[in-house]
Order: C-alpha cells, then sequence, then structure tokens
C-alpha cells in the first residue's frame, strides 16, 4: 500500500501550484541537441523528428518500460527481460496492497493499444482515464503527465503506434475495492493546451524532473512531502532502498558537481548486472537504466534546475542520487 498511497499522495502534493525559487544565474545553454546537425546531412522530415522524439521520451525521459516491461529483479538495477512495453505486473513485495499490472502497450490491435484511437491515449497518458472511462492507478504517473506539452504527448503516441507488437495477455490489477473507490476524481480532463516550456535550461529542466516524476519518489518524509528532499524508504523485494536528496542542502547535491550528476546517469549505460542479494541496496527503484540514456544537455538542465529549488534537510542520512 505505501507505493500506491505515494504515487497518489505525492502526485497530489506534487501537481499544486508553488511558488517557484530565485534562480541563481547560470552558465550559458549548450545548443540544443535537436538543433545540431552533421554538416551535410540532410535535414530529417518533421515526422521523423516526431518519432525520434516519442522514442526518448518513452524509453528515457518517461521510463515507460520501467513498468510496462518485465524485468529480471534477480539483477543488479533490473535490467529488462521481456518484449518492450508488452506488460508486467507488480504485487506486495513492492509494499502495494494487491497486484498492480502495468497493461500491454504496443502496438498489438488485440492485447495491446493498436484499437486505441489517439485521442483515447492522449486521455489515458495526460488525463487518467481508461478506454473505458475508468480511472487509472496513480501509479500510471499522469497527474506528472499532465505537464507534457502538447507536442511531446503526440510524440509519445507517435511512438507507440510502432512499437513491435506483443500478443502478450497481462492480468488486470487487484487492488481493495475501498482502494480503488478513493480514486473517484482524481482523474480530470486538462483545462487547454499544453505549451512546450520556455528554452531556457532552468525551465527546461524543471520540465523534465515533472514529466520524470523525480518529486514523486525523491520527496520528503514530512508531511507536506517536500519535493525533493528525500529520505523515504521505498520498498523492494531484496530491501527498501532509500530515496536521496536532490536539493541544494548540504546533504544533497551542494557539493555534487554538474559532471559528477551527469557521471551517475550515465555510468549505467554499460554495466554489466550482477546477481540482487537480500539485504542490499540493488538499484531497484530508480530506474538507472532508462535513466542513463537521457541526454547530457537534458541532465545539465535537470541539475541547474534542481540548483535552485529551496534546500531542505532530509528526514535521515539518504543514499547518492
Amino acid at each position: 500500500m505505501r507505493l500506491l498511497v505515494l504515487a497518489l499522495a505525492l502526485g497530489l502534493c506534487a501537481c499544486k501550484p508553488r511558488a517557484e525559487a530565485p534562480q541563481e544565474a547560470q552558465p550559458p545553454a549548450a545548443p540544443r541537441q535537436d538543433a545540431v546537425r552533421t554538416q551535410g546531412a540532410a535535414p530529417r522530415s518533421p515526422e521523423a523528428q516526431r518519432l525520434e522524439r516519442g522514442r526518448y521520451l518513452v524509453e528515457n525521459v518517461l521510463a515507460c518500460g520501467a513498468c510496462h516491461t518485465e524485468r529480471d529483479w534477480t539483477r543488479y538495477g533490473g535490467p529488462v527481460k521481456g518484449a518492450p512495453l508488452s506488460g508486467a505486473c507488480q504485487d506486495e513485495q513492492w509494499g502495494l496492497p494487491g497486484r498492480v499490472c502495468s497493461p500491454n502497450i504496443t502496438s498489438d490491435p488485440e492485447h495491446g493499444v493498436g484499437k486505441w484511437t489517439d485521442a483515447e491515449l492522449l486521455r489515458a497518458l495526460r488525463e487518467g482515464f481508461g478506454r473505458d472511462g475508468r480511472v487509472l492507478v496513480p501509479m500510471m504517473p499522469y497527474l506528472f503527465y499532465r505537464e507534457l506539452s502538447d507536442e511531446d504527448a503526440k510524440a509519445v503516441v507517435a511512438w507507440l503506434r510502432q512499437v513491435p507488437p506483443s500478443s502478450k495477455v497481462v492480468a488486470r490489477s487487484s487492488l481493495p475495492e475501498e482502494m480503488m473507490s478513493s480514486l473517484d476524481g482524481l482523474a480530470s480532463a486538462l483545462p487547454g493546451p499544453v505549451p512546450p516550456p520556455a528554452e531556457d535550461p532552468v525551465s527546461r529542466g524543471r520540465y523534465l524532473t515533472q514529466v520524470a516524476q523525480c518529486a514523486a519518489c525523491h520527496a520528503g518524509m514530512d508531511e507536506a512531502g517536500t519535493p525533493f528532499a528525500g529520505g523515504r524508504p521505498m520498498p523492494t523485494p531484496y530491501a527498501p532502498e532509500v530515496a536521496s536528496n536532490l536539493t541544494p542542502h548540504a546533504q544533497g547535491l551542494h557539493t555534487l558537481s554538474e559532471e559528477a550528476f551527469i557521471a551517475r546517469f550515465t555510468a549505467f549505460r554499460d554495466m554489466a548486472p550482477t546477481p540482487s542479494a537480500k539485504g542490499q541496496v540493488n538499484k531497484l527503484v530508480m530506474p538507472w537504466g532508462f535513466f542513463s540514456g537521457l541526454s547530457q544537455e537534458d541532465l545539465r538542465a535537470m541539475y541547474r534546475y534542481l540548483r535552485t529549488v529551496p534546500a531542505a534537510a532530509p528526514a535521515r542520512a539518504a543514499e547518492s542520487p
């Protein structure tokens, strides 16, 4: 129940408007990677650019495969072991009061989302309504995806359309009735179009940390769930893993350089997974394997935004991010 309640409570908390922290002077932004082309290369079509953006969002920023793909939890980091986006389930071993299943979202028309319309996919992604109108369990982080710009949301849908179909049948979630009834009213229609973030690194970093749901797991232990303060023990089948402090606090990012922050992500790109072990941190909660593919430009933007949030003391000593 802890993970589900956490997703619900922190989603509601993190989506409330809050005052922006004073911004420090920022180094000049590096050229946008999607604007840099190899000299002499033919420009990509708008369709190709949208697909590439959708792939990057699904596979890295949103880390959809962290829940919608079978993973080998017996290995450090939980590497992927099933067909991408063909669905997977989690149960009591993860602190849940029952079974939560992330469905098959491949292009398969019978067992995936091949027959869904674009409008239905967008509604599920950002508003929290299933195709049948039911409210989705908030482990599908639509409370955070509400901030996805219209163009990014359409890019996600475009990429899902061409994910190789899988005929895998995924069980339905099984949770206490009182919990399901408490979700009523959580999903809601967007009030209007969602524009992209401003081009400056801090604004883009805020956008990325929001849609990547960083504030959900890294919230503080206090009643308000202070964003990025860390300290929450997150259940896993082997041992709880404590979410780190991502604020500029002395026990957070205070002494961590931008380059070191980037290196902690990119180090997972070529890691050979070792067996998970009871009682140790096996890096199963933070989806490092997916986030390791984030571009250096985006990691820099996230770091620069995190340096502007108010420093907050963690409730307990937390591991490094």
